[in-house]
């Protein structure tokens, strides 16, 4: 939760298997700045021109925007990012978002950094693996919340570490 105490052990959580893995456990990643090249090609890549991410002047006139801003959804991408461990390991799926809000626009220029912190561990009874619910806070330069949402993975009981 927000404000509860953080674990750092200095291990990736993403590292750690269910058995290993404790509430608390954060892994804090970033900064990455957004360009204006990330907004235009996620806008072309995806097909969501909504003008508030292609068109400054219509932007600058929305009461919530002072100019384009990015996707929430390039956000929430690229907080994955920076928090996902690439290599093999206990975290076998991302399983889903929950509760997602976008709380500040994102400007070009603006820097962004995710703290992820386990939240809730809940081992499947007929199955090797569990799910591990964590609180995103995806945060500005200014550590003001731009998103807030649940990640929600499906992690191994048991975790060889022999790579």
């Amino acid at each position: 939760m927000s404000g509860a105490p953080r674990g750092d052990t200095g291990v990736h959580p993403f590292r750690k298997s269910l058995a290993e893995l404790r509430a608390g456990d954060t892994v804090v990643a970033g900064p990455r700045a957004v360009t204006r090249e990330d907004i235009d090609h996620f806008a072309e890549f995806t097909g969501d021109r909504f003008y508030a991410h292609t068109d400054e002047q219509a932007a600058a006139a929305n009461p919530f925007f002072d100019g384009v801003v990015a996707h929430g959804y390039l956000v929430v991408s690229l907080a994955a990012g920076l928090f996902v461990d690439p290599e093999p390991g206990p975290v076998l799926a991302n399983y889903g978002l929950e509760n997602l809000r976008f709380l500040t626009p994102v400007n070009p220029g603006d820097e962004l950094t995710v703290t992820l912190t386990a939240k809730q561990i809940t081992p499947r009874v007929d199955a090797d693996y569990g799910e591990v619910r964590w609180d995103a806070d995806v945060t500005n330069q200014n550590q003001e919340s731009v998103a807030k949402y649940d990640v929600l993975t499906l992690v191994a009981k048991e975790h060889s570490h022999d790579h």
